[in-house]
């Protein structure tokens, strides 16, 4: 299986421009939900082993508060799951957003709030799996989002009792909304199936195939070994 520890700095910019083009279609919709004008960008992208997302997910939490997620899974060519996820205080504010109320008017997420919480999940997610297609030459399909609110440990133990040791990796996509006085974050978290992660990590080393970049090189040599 292909390694996506050695994925260069400019294979893993290509992902974060992925990332990128996807939530700038996505702010458009969002700013069209709240009345304003949205940016969405992602920062930065973080490339975990599955069994080390707790310490992602705990800092996420904002000291031991639960963390509010969208649960979306991938079907068709590139199958795997990705979680849209908020720290509490976030959620908060996205919903005073949503509902055209002052920001700190929210104290809990009712039935209302988790809906359209949901919906921006949905939005941004589906933005991003569309970009992901283009760069993959494949199609990439969303189940309906599903809305979770928990502490880190209960996300950890549904995630290993979801994908156990079929799933190896976690991609982590810190996510920026910012408009006017307000600035939150937020997290997608990419759980590619193993052939996926193939499927991914082979396009990004095909991609570099007349480099002579020793790093991109040496890292398309080992893909070559794993097929032999």
């Amino acid at each position: 299986m292909a390694r996506i520890e050695m994925l260069n700095e400019i294979q893993l910019d290509a992902l974060q421009e992925t990332a990128n083009i996807g939530c700038s279609h996505a702010a458009t919709a969002v700013s069209q939900m709240v009345n304003r004008e949205i940016t969405i960008t992602v920062p930065s992208i973080k490339i975990r082993m599955l069994k080390e997302l707790y310490q992602t997910l705990d800092a996420i939490s904002e000291k031991n508060e639960k963390i509010v997620g969208v649960y979306l899974e991938l079907t068709n060519e590139f199958l795997g799951s990705i979680l849209f996820l908020y720290p509490y205080k976030s959620a908060l504010t996205l919903s005073d957003l949503l509902m055209y109320q002052e920001v700190g008017t929210t104290k809990q997420l009712d039935e209302m709030a988790q809906s359209a919480i949901t919906e921006v999940g949905n939005v941004v997610v589906s933005a991003y799996t569309n970009a992901l297609s283009e760069l993959l030459g494949c199609s990439v399909m969303l189940s309906p989002p599903t809305f979770s609110m928990d502490f880190p440990n209960v996300f950890m133990d549904k995630i290993t009792k979801q994908f156990g040791a079929k799933n190896t990796h976690a991609m982590i996509f810190d996510t920026l909304f910012t408009g006017e006085d307000n600035l939150f974050q937020s997290f997608f978290i990419l759980l590619p199936s193993p052939q996926s992660l193939d499927i991914l990590l082979q396009h990004l080393a095909s991609g570099f195939a007349d480099s002579c970049d020793h790093e991109v090189n040496t890292y398309r040599n080992s893909l070559a070994a794993t097929e032999e």
